[in-house]
């Protein structure tokens, strides 16, 4: 599980790109937790989505969760598509159980 707490740009992307790498690396199943993030920019979405390639090509389950989140984070995740193309859920339960049993595609 990562999870991603505060504001996030362009200056906090490379460190999360290294942390996300390394759960794919070991081959975890990997659960993004937005819950706690306040702002996301577009640079976090490409390393969330540069990290859901990666886990898909992998066969490593991947999934989002943002429970009672920032509505800032929301809003970003709904103008860009993102909320229905990615794996995202309401409950960090929820998003563990759907990591561990699938290759990182979304759930119709």
């Amino acid at each position: 599980m990562l999870t991603i707490s505060g504001e996030h740009d362009l200056s906090t992307a490379p460190n999360l790109r290294r942390r996300l790498n390394g759960l794919i690396d070991d081959r975890t199943a990997t659960v993004i937790d937005l819950s706690p993030a306040t702002f996301i920019d577009s640079s976090i979405l490409g390393v969330i989505l540069d990290g859901r390639r990666r886990a898909t090509e992998a066969k490593i389950g991947f999934a989002i969760v943002h429970s009672d989140g920032s509505e800032a984070v929301y809003r970003v995740l709904d103008v860009t598509g993102l909320r229905s193309e990615l794996p995202v859920h309401a409950h960090r339960e929820e998003a563990l159980t759907a990591a561990s049993g699938n290759s990182g595609t979304p759930q119709p």
